[in-house]
C-alpha cells in the first residue's frame, strides 16, 4: 500500500508492506495531479514501512517514471525517510545523474518534511 497527500507542493508518500501493480496505477494520477496544480514538487518517501515489492509493480514503476521524464525539471528535492545503509548508497549515486533535483536521505519523517518542503531551505 501506497499512503499518499499532497499538501503545498509537498508530496507525502509512505510505502507500508509490499507494495503492488495496482499501488503503482494510483500513483501515476497522484502525480499527474500535483504536477497540474503546482509549478514545482517536492517528494517525501518514507520507505520506514516498506517490506517488498511485486515484480509486476517493478515494471509498472519503471514505465510510469519514463512518462514522467518530461517533468523532472518541475521536482525540487526528493526526501528519504529511511534508516537503511542502501537507501543511502541510491541518493549518492543517483543524485549526481538528476542536477537540478535535491536529494538527501534523513532517519525521521519531520526533518525530512522540514528540508523537503518547496522553497528557501537550509541544507541541514
Amino acid at each position: 500500500m501506497i499512503e499518499k497527500y499532497f499538501d503545498d507542493g509537498l508530496l507525502h508518500l509512505g510505502l507500508i508492506d509490499t507494495i503492488t501493480q495496482a499501488d503503482i496505477l494510483g500513483l501515476k494520477q497522484t502525480f499527474e495531479a500535483a504536477f497540474e496544480s503546482h509549478s514545482t514538487v517536492s517528494i517525501l518517501l518514507d520507505l520506514t514501512q516498506w517490506s517488498d515489492v511485486t515484480a509486476d509493480a517493478i515494471r509498472e514503476d519503471i514505465g510510469m517514471e519514463l512518462s514522467l521524464l518530461g517533468k523532472l525539471g518541475r521536482i525540487e528535492n526528493v526526501a528519504f525517510v529511511s534508516e537503511k545503509a542502501w537507501v543511502e548508497a541510491m541518493v549518492n549515486g543517483v543524485g549526481p545523474w538528476l542536477p537540478g533535483v535535491a536529494m538527501k536521505r534523513f532517519d525521521d519523517a519531520k526533518t525530512a518534511e522540514l528540508w523537503a518542503h518547496p522553497g528557501p531551505r537550509s541544507d541541514m
